[in-house]
């Protein structure tokens, strides 16, 4: 019985020392998934609504080798299970540098759910990588 206990705890340890290894190899966290990017640091997407007026906030930062930055922001109403764009154009930004802040808002809002979704084009040199971010729902 010892034994068959033993090899169990062994067996367990193992597989447990197998999935933290990959976990580290595959960027995954124990609390979920976590995205690495070869030239970005980091990206937001945040929505804020007030007296039906939302503001718009995306951010990114990337490392050194990083020489340009772009974003386009969709403000987007859900309708059933889709969600359509606010606007008739999205706002559009860039950055000669490695790091990007650009806000922009909406008045005369209607009841609904909004989103932000932000994509972002982060360079270096030649190299690109294309990132989408989506801010919280705010519903008014």
């Amino acid at each position: 019985m010892r034994k068959g206990v033993f090899e169990m705890k062994k067996g367990l340890s193992f597989f447990m020392a197998v999935i933290i290894a990959l976990s580290s190899l595959c960027g995954i966290t124990v609390c979920g998934a976590e995205m690495r990017y070869a030239y970005t640091v980091s990206v937001s997407s945040k929505l804020s609504i007030s007296n039906q007026k939302a503001t718009c906030i995306s951010t990114a930062s990337g490392n050194s080798t990083v020489t340009k930055i772009t974003a386009v922001q969709y403000l987007e109403k859900k309708s059933g299970s889709k969600w359509n764009s606010v606007n008739d154009e999205p706002w559009s930004a860039s950055s000669s540098s490695n790091s990007l802040t650009f806000s922009n808002s909406k008045s005369s809002l209607s009841s609904g759910t909004y989103r932000l979704r932000t994509v972002f084009t982060v360079y270096s040199g030649s190299d690109s990588e294309t990132i989408e971010k989506i801010s919280k729902e705010v519903t008014i």
